[in-house]
């Protein structure tokens, strides 16, 4: 996503990248010193993919936000991949084939996986609403990436039941379902690492989760 207000340059003038993600590589010509108006949502954005994240229990990855608004997971292994949307992922027919020709591939996906990637896909829009529902028209590239991973699911996966809705109501209803059962304290501190460091790796998110978990809270009141 990238911020309406921020200056663009003329055609087929040379742009130098403001720039650098150390994660990811990615580059733009706008730098956290401007603070562009869309800058604050991919901190929201960030924030909510973590925590759902964490509620379906997926491996943590690196979380890298950029000050154009964008966002990416995965550090430099998504160094080819453009905006928030994640990459495209193996669909059950092209598991079996591959399967099939002895050639099996570290990136066939099981169906929760899919299904990960189809709530981690609608996450990030939903946090920077602030928890709210929102249309496809508002976020058609992550709209059109769930629909592509309800169709790769299962029929027996239960998000399935609900593909005949363009707005994937249920399906928000659960990712916010999620993103509110959150833990507070938690959610407040991913909100502030985000904002001073813009940039979380697996060992980050796993201090923070530490730091946060209910019995460090009991044994402190015990004390």
């Amino acid at each position: 996503m990238t911020d309406d207000h921020t200056p663009q340059p003329a055609p087929g003038a040379e742009v130098l990248p403001a720039f650098l993600c150390p994660a990811c590589g990615y580059v733009c010509t706008t730098t956290w010193e401007a603070r562009p108006a869309h800058a604050a949502r991919a901190i929201f954005s960030a924030r909510g993919k973590i925590l759902v994240t964490l509620a379906r229990m997926m491996p943590l990855r690196t979380v890298c936000i950029h000050p154009d608004g964008t966002s990416r997971d995965g550090g430099a292994d998504t160094a080819d991949i453009t905006g928030t949307v994640p990459p495209r992922l193996v669909t059950p027919e092209e598991a079996e084939e591959m399967l099939a020709e002895g050639t099996p591939r570290a990136d066939i996906l099981a169906p929760k996986a899919i299904e990960d990637a189809l709530l981690l896909a609608l996450a990030g829009p939903i946090a920077e609403n602030l928890h709210g529902s929102v249309r496809p028209q508002d976020y058609p590239q992550e709209f059109a990436y769930a629909y592509d991973r309800l169709l790769d699911l299962p029929d027996t996966s239960l998000l399935v039941a609900h593909d005949n809705d363009l707005r994937l109501t249920a399906i928000q209803d659960l990712i916010i379902d999620l993103l509110n059962a959150a833990d507070e304290d938690l959610s407040i501190a991913l909100l502030e690492v985000l904002e001073q460091r813009h940039v979380l790796t697996p060992a980050d998110l796993q201090a923070l989760m530490e730091a946060h978990a209910p019995g460090d809270e009991e044994d402190e009141d015990a004390c």
